[in-house]
């Protein structure tokens, strides 16, 4: 039997299939290109329109149990769910924030290897913060997913089933941010075609406007996407604008140099017009000084960026800690006097270990 999958070179380009050998009996549901749907129905025997059914009842009707897909008929129900997944997970647990801000999922991939998101309720909307690794390598000290170190990659699968089962479980998420665990520059062979199962009119049709891709300044993730035209909203998390401080918290700056992921983020907006992020983790002695302030100030104006500042999430596995509200507003009026965009984005869902900075501590108690 073949396994259908899909790459996206390009947001906008045709999808490339391929088939190859299946790793175990089933298809991955999200794994699949629509243009296939036909021909894997007809090789499973089921009616050519089934899988169009369970698409349909997936993306526009938030439903994942084959057995709630009423226009399909039992014995294809059964079928289905012998030749089909669609949610790739060992077992979730959800976590909800005691003041219902926030709802953290933890999903299990296989035994001792989780990944987690988290349902932020905002003003109006809801945002929820996707995993693209389970782990991470990039071990930016001031970050609890890179402790565990990579566990792995994430299939497109995997990313997509986050906000599906997230959405059945009555969430209406309108935003979505790549700030979860892990470093989605460099797992782009799966995130680019998340993406488009995302952002497609056919699937789960958000806003492009209203999804964005977080990274820790992968220069050679930048690359390709200015190299292939590939449109995305994107932060870059600074941890400091000068490069002895960052390189002390985020190691990434050692092959990474922000000087040059600066002038590829400059190439990279003027693209696509794309306004970007700045996203400041806030840590008490370290880069919260006057000087650290002007010197983000200084970035911004380069990138044409706002910024976001987050006062630290501490954790007794972080060796940091966040600095008081004076110094926060401080900071914060600093970049103002240069006419810096500010925004401090107050943390939520603390108590169940889901705020920013803090996922992945299932990868350490488990």
């Amino acid at each position: 039997m073949a396994t259908y999958y899909f790459v996206s070179t390009n947001l906008d380009a045709m999808r490339v299939n391929a088939y190859v050998e299946p790793m175990d009996s089933k298809q991955y549901f999200f794994d699949m290109d629509p243009k296939v749907y036909k021909s894997w129905c007809k090789e499973h025997h089921l009616p050519t329109f089934t899988l169009s059914q369970v698409h349909e009842w997936v993306t526009k009707k938030n439903i994942i149990d084959v057995e709630q897909m009423t226009n399909i008929s039992k014995k294809n129900q059964q079928d289905l769910r012998e030749k089909l997944i669609i949610n790739p997970f060992v077992s979730m647990n959800a976590l909800p924030a005691s003041d219902g801000s926030a709802t953290k999922y933890i999903f299990e991939l296989s035994p001792h290897v989780y990944i987690e998101a988290v349902a932020i309720q905002e003003k109006g909307y809801e945002t929820l913060c996707i995993s693209s690794q389970a782990g991470c390598p990039v071990d930016c000290k001031f970050c609890l997913t890179g402790v565990s170190g990579l566990k792995k990659n994430l299939t497109v699968s995997e990313i997509v089933a986050q906000l599906a089962i997230i959405l059945s479980k009555g969430h209406h998420i309108t935003h979505v941010v790549f700030m979860g665990m892990g470093e989605p520059l460099l797992n782009l062979k799966s995130v680019l075609p998340a993406l488009d199962w995302l952002q497609s009119e056919s699937a789960f049709n958000l806003s492009k406007r209203h999804i964005t891709v977080s990274t820790s300044g992968y220069l050679a993730g930048i690359q390709q996407l200015i190299k292939k035209g590939i449109h995305l909203n994107l932060a870059l998390s600074v941890g400091a604008a000068n490069p002895a401080i960052r390189e002390t918290i985020m190691p990434i700056e050692k092959r990474n140099p922000i000087m040059e992921v600066s002038q590829a983020l400059s190439q990279y907006s003027k693209q696509h017009n794309r306004k970007l992020t700045l996203e400041y983790t806030l840590l008490k002695g370290v880069n919260d000084s006057l000087d650290c302030a002007n010197q983000l100030a200084n970035l911004a104006q380069f990138l044409n960026a706002k910024v976001n500042l987050i006062n630290l999430n501490p954790h007794p596995k972080i060796p940091f800690e966040p600095i008081s509200q004076s110094a926060l507003m401080a900071f914060k009026d600093a970049l103002l006097k240069h006419k810096i965009r500010t925004t401090v984005r107050y943390s939520k869902g603390q108590d169940v270990v889901a705020a920013c900075g803090q996922l992945g501590e299932s990868n350490l108690t488990n």
